[in-house]
This record gives structure tokens, sequence and C-alpha cells, in this order.
């Protein structure tokens, strides 16, 4: 009896339990369960290669579903930086690893199943070169070999097929569809087929040889893509795949074959394949479920295929789940509207949700923008427009300059009375970098109409500076660096809206730097800030705390914005400005430098610079900048990745002084003030003398161009624009000194 009855009390407890796990499941909201269900929904992202693709195709209201498509997706230009040439190989190769990458071959070979090489099997060529066996229906990329031996040994070490590897880590499925040959002259170009591979070379599945395409012998460009072929392939491999890659090719048969047709047959022609992109692009839309895919479109080379001087963007659009109507933006560029190769892979994967790690790469976001096109197409005008006025004016600055310095010396020399006509002279040196930043405020992409505004600024700028002078000899000189100082600062501590327009500042479409302070004008707030500062010490003779205190404070607020990860991100500056500031601020003070001074303060430097490094480094990944992403590249990889940052600074620099216009400045700048050593006699010797702190000042700023030189990828760039202060300042008061107009008597 007492059995029955525990088993019966046993019963009723199970019986409650399930009771209640019941009305608990029934009372879930339907909204997290349809969450839950949604996770373990088959998520998929199609890649649509449109090379040659234009933002004027694209804004054709005929063409409508593509219109359509890229005016409500999230759309951004993309920087196509490779480890090599931006071409379509590399670009693949880069995209596939997630960080800077290449393709050694001219035209990497990928085939499928049912094809031959010469007469003989790629899938046995592959597995005797690779030792890897493909399984059944699998694609192979036959030079993979070659392929990870060129990254091994290339800067940086990528690893085509990255992604790909993290999707099957995942479990999931890659696919490659289309290509882009030319059967008739014997090319093949199925390089885009790369996205999709993993580290061994393999594509799980697709097609890409010719039976995607038909010959038609009264069509221009002769063989095209079969779509209904395409569409075919596509719809029975979707169940299947996470991520398809699709090159539909006839744009980049068309321009291949372009110098073969007349302006009239080409304009036909490229028409024709445009309606027939317009039409696929509708059927992936009705095709694919949005609610649980994306589909991106990327152009990776610009409508007449020419990266000369770095002047083109590409495209890039991505539609679908979770994505509005806006502009792409990453925390690699930091700009709106602009992202790079090495941000598709990490995006991809995030979606996928297959862990990813890329040292260059971030995930994008979406900014949400109702005119997504007219703002990405505004983007692109200034950008390429400054792109192309900045060698043309950087160059007649370094015209100028040099001309300055050689008049100022022959009249100095030759006709000391007629010198004093040229103090306006070294003022305006000084005035053209915040010209540069001001003209920035304005959407202008007209030449002539920057150049006009621009010579105009920088008059109105010099005389600002000459009108609130109470003293002409020094005044000046302090109003101009420190607005110089001001500006940067201010403009840097707002997001440096400025610098992403002003011709002395970074190019996005070069990619060397898309956000912070560049070494054009971190040279700049260098020697603007030293100069600025002492000059500042040694007209406020009579206020010691005041000017002292005065100084400390612009030193440490320079250091903060250029040292900050969030602001300026320019360590190399960073620890310039650290060692010549201290330095400066010594010799404002009057204080001796001795040897065991110099080991203790390299140390305080060492420490703050770990510190620097230690708090970009502990930021989440996703918001470190490029030297916290050095950090953890430390941290991965060891001495390596310190041992190829050291040697890709001493590379760039040794290059760059070959090669770079500003080499000229540092070393015309350098000659003349060695010249002023000793002509006319005394004048600089008495300047220097009697004016202690304009003698720091001066010795600092050297310093601080040095120390530029060593510290940074660029350095003969920022030690240029840096010894522009010092020179021009010291010029400037060398000619007040001869007419008469001393600063302090000597």
């Amino acid at each position: 009896m007492h059995s029955f009855y525990s088993l019966s009390k046993g019963k009723i407890k199970t019986a409650v339990l399930l009771l209640v796990i019941f009305l608990f499941c029934s009372l879930v909201p339907a909204e997290v369960q349809a969450e839950a269900d949604s996770d373990q929904e088959h998520r998929q992202v199609i890649v649509v290669i449109c090379d040659y693709l234009t933002i004027d195709d694209i804004n054709r209201t005929e063409l409508s579903n593509i219109h359509g498509f890229f005016g409500k997706g999230s759309i951004a230009l993309l920087n196509t930086n490779t480890a090599g040439g931006r071409n379509r190989q590399n670009i693949a190769a880069t995209i596939s690893a997630g960080q800077v990458a290449l393709s050694p071959t001219a035209e990497p070979l990928v085939f499928g199943p049912r094809e031959t090489i010469k007469g003989e099997d790629p899938m046995v060529l592959f597995t005797a070169r690779t030792g890897v066996v493909p399984e059944k229906g699998n694609l192979i990329v036959l030079d993979i070999p070659a392929i990870l031996l060129a990254n091994k040994s290339a800067e940086g070490g990528a690893k085509p097929g990255a992604l790909a590897d993290a999707l099957h880590k995942k479990g999931l499925k890659t696919a490659a569809i289309g290509n882009s040959d030319i059967p008739s002259e014997f090319i093949t170009n199925r390089s885009m087929a790369m996205i999709a591979m993993d580290s061994k070379g393999i594509i799980d599945q697709g097609n890409v040889s010719e039976e995607v395409l038909y010959y038609d012998p009264n069509e221009p460009i002769g063989y095209r893509t079969d779509y209904s072929k395409l569409e075919e392939i596509f719809l029975e491999l979707q169940p299947q795949t996470a991520m398809v890659v699709i090159d539909p090719g006839d744009l980049v048969r068309l321009e291949k074959k372009r110098n073969q047709f007349s302006e009239k047959v080409y304009e036909q022609e490229r028409e024709n394949i445009l309606r027939e992109y317009d039409d696929f692009f509708g059927f992936l839309m009705e095709n694919t479920d949005l609610s649980s895919s994306i589909i991106l479109a990327v152009t990776t080379t610009p409508a007449d295929g020419n990266f000369t001087n770095n002047r083109f963007f590409s495209l890039i659009c991505a539609r679908g789940d979770g994505i509005e109507e806006g502009l792409l933006t990453s925390p690699t560029t930091r700009q709106t509207g602009i992202i790079t190769l090495t941000d598709i892979a990490p995006s991809i994967a995030s979606y996928l949700q297959a862990p990813f790690f890329s040292t260059s790469g971030r995930v994008w976001e979406v900014v949400s923008e109702e005119n997504n096109l007219t703002v990405m197409q505004n983007i692109q005008e200034r950008t390429i427009f400054t792109s192309f006025l900045r060698p043309l004016m950087v160059k007649g600055y370094v015209f100028i300059h040099l001309l300055v310095i050689a008049g100022i010396l022959f009249f100095m020399f030759f006709d000391p009375q007629k010198a004093r006509y040229l103090l306006s002279l070294p003022l305006a040196l000084l005035a053209v970098p915040l010209a540069w930043l001001l003209l920035s405020l304005l959407p202008i992409t007209n030449m002539w109409l920057y150049s006009v505004l621009f010579v105009v600024v920088a008059i109105a700028l010099v005389l600002f500076s000459l009108l609130l002078a109470r003293n002409r000899n020094i005044d000046p000189l302090i109003i101009l660096c420190m607005a110089n100082v001001f500006g940067i600062l201010l403009d840097t501590v707002t997001g440096g809206y400025l610098q992403k327009y002003a011709v002395l500042s970074y190019d996005p479409m070069g990619g060397a730097r898309y956000y912070g302070i560049g070494n054009e004008y971190m040279g700049v707030l260098l020697g603007a800030t030293i100069v600025g500062v002492s000059l500042f010490v040694q007209r406020l003779q009579n206020h010691t705390v005041f000017k002292y205190l005065l100084a400390s404070v612009t030193f440490i607020s320079v250091l903060v914005v250029l040292g900050s990860p969030w602001w300026g991100s320019n360590f190399g500056g960073f620890t310039a400005s650290l060692i010549a500031f201290v330095f400066t601020f010594l010799r404002l003070l009057r204080i001796r430098i001795r040897p065991r001074n110099i080991l203790i303060l390299l140390g305080v430097v060492g420490i703050l610079c770990m510190g620097v490094f230690l708090l970009d480094y502990m930021r989440p990944a996703e918001l470190r900048s490029h030297f916290g992403q050095f950090a953890a590249s430390v941290h991965q990889s060891g001495f390596s990745a310190i041992k190829e940052v050291v040697v890709r600074k001493i590379s760039m620099n040794y290059k760059l002084i070959r090669s770079t216009i500003w080499t000229r400045v540092l070393l015309s700048s350098l000659l003349a003030l060695g010249i002023l050593f000793y002509r006319p006699v005394g004048i600089f010797k008495c300047l220097l003398t009697k004016n202690p702190a304009i003698a720091a000042g001066f010795s600092g700023s050297l310093l601080g161009a040095f120390m530029a030189l060593i510290f940074n990828d660029s350095g003969i760039v920022a030690a240029a624009t840096a010894i522009i202060f010092p020179s021009a300042t010291l010029f400037y008061l060398v000619l007040r000194e001869q007419s008469n107009v001393t600063i302090s008597k000597c």
C-alpha cells in the first residue's frame, strides 16, 4: 500500500511539473519564440560582382531594379587597397582573407567538374599539387599553393580563404557561379570565385565553366552570360549554401574588348548588358527571403578600369536582413559612406554567426540616410576633387616655399634694404596649412574657384595677424602658429570633418589613413605648437608663472589629442611630440639636460607610450585604432609583428625620402638655416642669445622634426611640415632684425 502511494505521489509530481513547463512555454511572448526560431533559420549572403557599374548607372530610374536595390539599401564607397596592385585577382584574395592580400598569378585558374586544362583533369592536378582530394561537386583553385606562399612571405602574412575557413568551421557551405571568360580569345577570368574558396583552395559547389555562357556571333562581345542557366544553378544551390558569389561577367567582357568597338556600338552593347543586369537583380529580389538573407552588390573595378594615382573608389551596397536605407561605415575608416575591402569578410562572417578575426577589417555598421545616393555621390565628388587637387597644390606650396627662402637669402646678401619688402612672405607660409583647413568648410569642386578662395583666405589670415598684433616683431607669428594649433585641435575633437577634405591631409582613396590627424597636419601641429609656445614665453617675460602654466597646458592638450585613439590616433606623432615638448619645456625653464636626466626622460616617455598602447588595446576590438590593433597583433604573433612594423617604417621612409617632394622642403630649410648661422654676420647669433625662449623653440622644433622622421611611417612628410614653422619664423625675425626693428636689443 505504501509503495502504491509513493508511486502515485511520484506520478502526481511529474504531471504537475509537466503542466508547469507547458504553462510557462505557452506564456512565453510570441516575439521571443519568433526570435528564437529566426536564429535557427537558414541565413545566407549572396555576393554579386558588378564590376564597371557606375554611380550614373545606379541613378538611372529606368533601371528600376538596380536603382531600387541601391536606393533602398545601405551603400558605401569602397577602398580597394590590396597587398599588390588594384586588380581583380588581388581584390578577390583580399576579400577572402579579410586583410590585404595578393594573388601572384596573372589570372588564377579555377575549375569545376567536367572541365579540362590542356587535356588534363584539373582535379587530378590539384591533388598532385596540394595533397587534397576534392569531394564530388567541389570547385578548385589550382594556384592555391602559389597564392598562399606569396602571402606568407608578403607584408602582413594574409591567409586567402580565411573567410570560407570560418564558415566551414561553422558547418556552412560556399558556392561560386559565373565567370568573365572570353573563350574566343582563350582568356579565363574567374578570379572572383576565390572569394568563396577556403585556404585549401576548395569551393564547395557551383559552376564557373563555359556552361554558364552562350555564343552569339551577332553579338559584339560574342560570348554572353546565359542568365536562364545562371538562375537555374542559383535556385538549385540556394537552399544548400550560406554564401554564394555570382559573377555575371558581361560588363567585364565588354571592357576587355572595348578598343575593338566604335563608341556607338560600345554604348549600345553596354545598354543591353545593363538591362540584363537589371532583370537579374529583379530575379534575385523575387527569389531571396530578405528577412534571413543579405544581398551584396560589389563593384571592385571603376567604370574605366583606371586606378592611376588612386583616383577612384569602387562601390558596395547591402540589402536585406536588418539593413535599412542608408550608408555603410566601419571602425576601420570611421567615415560614413566609406569602407574597405577588408571589412567585407568580417561583416559576412558576423551575419552568418561564424567567428572571424581580422587584423585590419571590422564589421560594418549602417547609418540611416534617406537620400543615400545623393549623399554618397557628394562624398565621392569631394574626395576625388581633393585627391586630384592635392599634388597640384602641395607642389605649388613647396615651390613657393623654396622660392621664398631663395629670394630672402638673395636680398639679405645682396640688397638688404629691399629685403624688408619680403616680410609678409614668411607669414604667408605659416598661414597656408590653416587656409587649406578652413576651405574644407565649403563644398567646392571647382578648381579655379578653390584656387582663388585659397589665395584670398591666406592673404586674409596674414592681414588678420598683422592687424591684431600689438608687437609686430612677435605677435603675428604667435597668432598664426596658435591659430593653426587651435584649428587642428578643434577639428580633431569634433570629428575631423575639415581634415577629411583638406588638401594637406590624408587621402581615403590611398587608404594609408582614414581618421585622426595625418602626418602632414601632425607635423604642422608639432612645429606650430613649439614655435608658438616659445614665442609666447618670450613675449611674456614679466609673467613667469602664467607663461609656464600656459605652455604646459598647451603641450599637454596637444599630446592628449594626438595620442588618444578616439581623436588624433597618431602614435608616432604622439611619441615625437612628447620627446620634443619635454625637451623644449626644460629648455624654457633653463634646466640643464644632463645624460642621467636623458635616461630618466626616456623612461618616462616609454611608460607613457606603453600606457597609450594599453589604453587602446583594452578597448573592445571593434573600437580599437590601428595601434590598438598592432598591440593585439603583438599579443598574438609576438616579435614578428614588431619586426614587420619596423621594417615597414624603414622601407617606407627610405622610399619617400627618395621620391617625395617634401624632402626638398626639409633639406632646403635646413640648408637655409645653416647659412643663417654665418651670414649676415652676428644677426642670427644675436637673436638666439638675447631671446633664449626662441632659441629653445628652435632647437625643440628641430628635435621634433627628427623624432617625427624616426617614429612615423611617412616621417619625411611630418618632418618637412614641422620644419616649416621654425624656419619661416626665424626668417621673419631675421628680416625684422636686419630692418633695424629689434626684438630684443643685442
